[in-house]
């Protein structure tokens, strides 16, 4: 990598010159300019960001910690609060801790030592005592989702039980189910949780009697469509799938057709992440968004107001999921 001595070297001037020229600060004369910047253009330098960065003490570096790149809901977030970030002139550095304590006290850790200036949490192994350890360091912290949000810190929740609602309460009325099984992520998850309050509301409240039927899987794609090809199988009954994510669903579908059910019109199925597999699935996935382009901007816009001012106080934020009816869930 060209560095500024380089430059300086092949323009017979100081390093202090050239940073001069280049940060248009300071006077030379139009000839050692234009040399200089010529030069400069020639190498291909590229000023040292993070050098720069450090020399004021701020990176502009936002450490972005999530649970798996696995489930396809992630890697769209990321891309969410990236396209955020660099808007607002941060840069991401992007810690997949794969839902191990391990990895997240490797993270908490490296996050000091790459001088980040922010973090966005998403992990159920991230606790208060660990936005402590990083807001008493100055790092600025916001949690978003799945991660707890019963701390003197900022947080972006979303209000998953009411996605539930919205999901459940279609299969019954707009798709006349009277047998929903819900697809539920690990037991020990908050969202998954969530969700599944919502799913067990609906049908006390409008379920015409049904009984609850609740199998679990991890939210990847094979466990769904074990989950469900268990369920028919066992020779269980039931004419609709809510799942607690679209992975799940998307698994849920094939056990389905494996089976000899056609979706919608012997089962009908609806998920919860709206990705961008939903859209291109046979059939097409109805879905619950819960409107991760929002969460992103949002996180990012937290943690600038935060970064910009440390007297700021946290603020704790509610995003509202939204249906989008598709093709797998009417007839």
């Amino acid at each position: 990598m060209v560095t500024i001595r380089d430059v300086a070297k092949a323009a017979g001037v100081s390093t202090a010159t050239v940073s001069r020229i280049l940060n248009n600060k300071g006077e030379a004369s139009p000839e050692t300019i234009e040399r200089v910047r010529k030069i400069a253009e020639e190498m291909n330098y590229k000023p040292n960001t993070l050098a720069k960065s450090l020399s004021k003490g701020n990176t502009n570096l936002i450490a972005l910690l999530i649970p798996s790149l696995e489930n396809p809901f992630f890697p769209e977030l990321v891309k969410a609060i990236e396209e955020a970030a660099n808007a607002y002139g941060y840069h991401v550095y992007l810690c997949n801790s794969d839902d191990e304590r391990s990895k997240v006290k490797y993270y908490l850790d490296s996050v000091l030592s790459s001088y980040v200036t922010g973090a966005i949490i998403n992990s159920l192994y991230v606790k208060t005592k660990d936005l402590d350890f990083l807001e008493s360091r100055g790092v600025r912290t916001i949690t978003i989702d799945r991660s707890q949000s019963d701390h003197p810190y900022s947080s972006i929740t979303v209000d998953h039980k009411k996605g539930a609602r919205l999901a459940v309460r279609h299969l019954i009325k707009e798709g006349g189910c009277r047998k929903i099984v819900h697809l539920s992520g690990p037991k020990d998850e908050k969202s998954a949780n969530d969700r599944l309050t919502g799913y067990l509301e609906v049908l006390k409240e409008d379920g015409h009697g049904q009984v609850p039927q609740v199998v679990y899987g991890n939210f990847s794609m094979e466990s769904g469509y074990e989950a469900v090809k268990g369920l028919i199988n066992s020779g269980a009954s039931f004419d609709g799938i809510f799942s607690s994510n679209d992975a799940m669903a998307l698994g849920a579908i094939r056990a389905c057709t494996e089976a000899g059910l056609k979706v919608p019109s012997d089962m009908k199925i609806v998920g919860y992440d709206n990705i961008q597999f939903s859209r291109f699935s046979t059939p097409q996935l109805s879905t619950v968004d819960q409107q991760k382009h929002k969460v992103g901007r949002l996180a990012i816009e937290e943690l600038n107001r935060l970064i910009r001012n440390e007297n700021e106080k946290p603020r704790k934020y509610e995003v509202k999921p939204e249906l989008v009816v598709r093709e797998s869930s009417v007839d």
